[in-house]
């Protein structure tokens, strides 16, 4: 910016007033253009002499229409200048921030939508073929730069660099723009969770289906296992509105510490109990926590939804043998990918001589990828002979 406070972009258009006439124009403009349509809210309106200077958008059409407007009322004039930043201003969404820095054609490359978690915003890119590599890399900078100018509240911006992998459900993220800070604080449905992006999984896609589960008609006093519990976002979001002892298991390490940490945070030390173990060691008779857990359950939550089918036998041996209700998550190929989730389930629970005894939901959760949809199921079971 220069030293009186103009911007650095190139000069655009201003309608050109007398003072006198200031006041018509912010009412013809109201009455006949969308509020946004036709003045550049970024730039200040300027005051010189006699005149106003009102900051125009890039649309030949708006402004031709404008003209059409105000030709026989009054005088002015369409000039160009260089505009002066609003120092407060905030942007109403990416292509506006980006007006101007990134040639409309190339719009497509901005992300339609990202995910926030705590104060980080995490992106993802798909390259056209016809912009190089130099250049691409220029774009997502201002892309990552212009989310931050968006949302008040994001302090840094990664892009993710693979797809989730490994026992930990890990990504590789690149750092964009702001802090180069991977941990957070994340809030979600009253519950605070810390957590660092490239050392634990966590969706924020998953508030909605997190509250459901919550909310549902939990008994006082069930005993629940969560399986998969990561930092702990549906073991402590459930113990925050029901009277109930949850089990909550993760092999990683430092989800474990973060899901402790949480635990404290949200004052749930007697409802919640955190495991470092991987939940199939449950199975082994010489292990403490699996005996005491034996046919004592009577819900289990089961989000690992790449691998959920393969430890249908720990739920079967952690579930009371009167039954119990199971959560059960599960990425299936469309078509008809919750009939193959529960056909899948079946199948799998026949093989350990358990029963689907009752479907109390079905649903898509959400789009998983062009040919897949993440499932969820909510159901009873029972053991067959039960």
């Amino acid at each position: 910016m220069s030293k009186n406070g103009c911007s650095n972009k190139a000069e655009i258009n201003f309608l050109k007033v007398k003072k006198t006439n200031g006041q018509y124009i912010i009412q013809l403009l109201k009455e006949h253009f969308k509020k946004d349509s036709i003045i550049d809210h970024k730039y200040k309106v300027s005051y010189e002499d006699n005149f106003i200077f009102f900051p125009l958008v890039e649309n030949k059409d708006n402004i031709e229409k404008l003209k059409k407007k105000i030709h026989s009322f009054i005088k002015y004039e369409i000039i160009s200048r260089q505009p002066i930043n609003k120092a407060n201003y905030k942007y109403k969404s990416l292509q506006e921030a980006l007006t101007g820095k990134i040639p409309e054609n190339y719009f497509s490359i901005i992300p339609k939508s990202y995910d926030i978690i705590g104060n980080i915003a995490i992106l993802e890119f798909e390259k056209p073929s016809q912009i190089g590599d130099y250049e691409f890399s220029e774009y997502r900078t201002l892309i990552a730069d212009a989310v931050i100018g968006v949302n008040k509240n994001v302090q840094s911006v990664f892009e993710k660099k693979s797809e989730i992998k490994g026992d930990y459900r890990l990504r590789e993220f690149a750092h964009l723009s702001g802090e180069n800070k991977s941990e957070t604080t994340h809030r979600e449905n009253g519950c605070q969770f810390n957590l660092d992006i490239k050392k634990t999984y966590y969706t924020p896609r998953l508030i909605y289906e997190r509250r459901r589960i919550s909310n549902l008609q939990i008994q006082d006093n069930e005993i629940i296992v969560d399986m998969f519990a990561g930092v702990g976002p549906f073991s402590i979001q459930i113990a925050k509105v029901n009277h109930v002892k949850i089990h909550a298991f993760d092999v990683n390490p430092h989800a474990y510490n973060y899901l402790q940490e949480n635990i404290e945070i949200n004052k749930l030390k007697e409802e919640v109990l955190p495991y470092n173990i991987n939940i199939r060691e449950l199975l082994h008779p010489s292990n403490q926590i699996g005996k005491q857990l034996y046919g004592t359950v009577d819900r289990v939550i089961m989000n690992l939804p790449e691998q959920s089918i393969y430890f249908i036998d720990v739920t079967c041996f952690l579930m009371k043998k009167s039954g119990g209700i199971l959560h059960f998550y599960q990425i299936s190929e469309k078509p008809n990918p919750i009939e193959k989730t529960i056909k899948d389930l079946d199948k799998k629970l026949n093989d350990y001589n358990w029963v689907i005894a009752e479907i109390e939901n079905s649903k898509i959760v959400k789009s998983y990828s062009p040919k897949a949809e993440l499932v969820g199921i909510d159901l009873g079971i029972k053991p067959l002979n039960s």
